[in-house]
């Protein structure tokens, strides 16, 4: 559905280059735009044990929010398209960043996160096959060495087994779909189920390796300490105001595979281990509303933010059921929705 639901959206958007709305009305609106590291009130910027410097120093991160503690090094993630039932990776949370053979093959969703691959043994590779899209994660290199229409891509290095945390990652494949499916759980499929044949450990990762990194746009948090969640957008963290507003403007309904909620997606944290720019709180005013010319705005501390494309609406995982669909009179434009890191 939600495939369809930006039909019309992505049309008009090629179609027209006058779509931003970058133009504010008056100082009012530029002064709600104003980033908050130009706020004066540093108890506020450091609400919920968020810290923000500020003065930076030689130890402190560029722009953008940083994690000082942990960094997942090589991720692997895993995704899986209702339209195609096929599950793709890639070291991307994106779905935008997929590989693909041709252009509007379908919707895919994140499934899961597999995990690191920064070790020190084999190397992962990923082969995609162009034709028939199935994508094979394997160690070993000769496996689909010299086959037609397969592309190889190295997405890692596998851990051994025997090092602290690693854990194996189980193969499955299902020749009726020609898709392979990897999983951390065994018990999800065991030894084989739903016309999927199990094949056996296909390598080790682990959960993280020990560098500080900088946080994507879309990425979840909820802070171990007082529950509250966050929100990387535009390279800012924002509180989200109540886990009603969580469950409401963005999309964390169960994965309709599995029926499990999503709420996996949302990483536990210590928020005060994050650094960087602190934004506005998003609340219950927070809204998403499609005008009548198909246009789709978030409606931002009162301000009416253009959502230009189906990545950007895709990136912060927002809800397609929660979309108002009536006429906007636009007397209050912000800056268009953008994916910045």
């Amino acid at each position: 559905m939600k495939k369809a639901f930006f039909t019309g959206l992505c049309l008009i958007f090629l179609a027209s280059c006058s779509g931003t709305n970058d133009d504010l009305l008056n100082s009012k609106e530029q002064d709600q735009l104003q980033s908050p590291d130009k706020l004066n009130n540093k108890n506020e910027l450091a609400r919920g044990g968020f810290r923000d410097p500020s003065t930076p120093t030689e130890d402190t991160p560029p722009s953008g929010i940083w994690s000082t503690s942990i960094y997942i090094t090589n991720t692997i993630y895993g995704f899986y398209s209702n339209y195609t039932k096929k599950y793709l990776y890639g070291n991307s949370p994106l779905a935008s960043e997929l590989p693909k053979s041709y252009p509007g093959l379908g919707f895919y969703g994140m499934d899961r996160f597999l995990g690191s691959a920064d070790g020190n043994g084999p190397v992962i590779s990923s082969w995609f096959n162009t034709v028939n899209n199935d994508l094979v994660l394997t160690t070993d290199p000769n496996e689909l060495n010299g086959q037609s229409h397969w592309q190889k891509k190295d997405v890692g290095t596998s851990y051994n087994g025997d090092e602290p945390g690693s854990y194996p990652i189980y193969r499955y494949s299902n020749s009726s779909n020609k898709t392979h499916f990897y999983t951390r759980d065994y018990n999800e499929l065991g030894n084989g189920k739903d016309g999927f044949v199990y094949e056996g450990i296909s390598f080790y990762l682990k959960e993280s390796g020990p560098k500080p990194f900088r946080v994507r746009d879309g990425t979840f948090f909820e802070d171990n300490k007082t529950g509250a969640v966050y929100i990387v957008f535009e390279s800012t963290l924002r509180r989200i105001d109540s886990w009603s507003v969580v469950n409401g403007l963005f999309d964390f309904k169960p994965n309709p595979r599995n029926g499990k909620p999503k709420d996996w997606l949302i990483l536990k944290v210590d928020i005060e281990n994050y650094t960087g720019t602190r934004g506005a709180d998003i609340n219950s005013s927070t809204q998403l509303v499609q005008n009548t010319d198909g246009k789709m705005y978030m409606v931002d501390d009162g301000l009416y933010r253009y959502i230009p494309t189906t990545q950007i609406f895709n990136t912060y995982n927002f809800n397609e059921d929660a979309v108002q669909h009536k006429y906007v009179r636009m007397m209050f434009t912000g800056k268009d929705i953008a994916k910045t890191y």
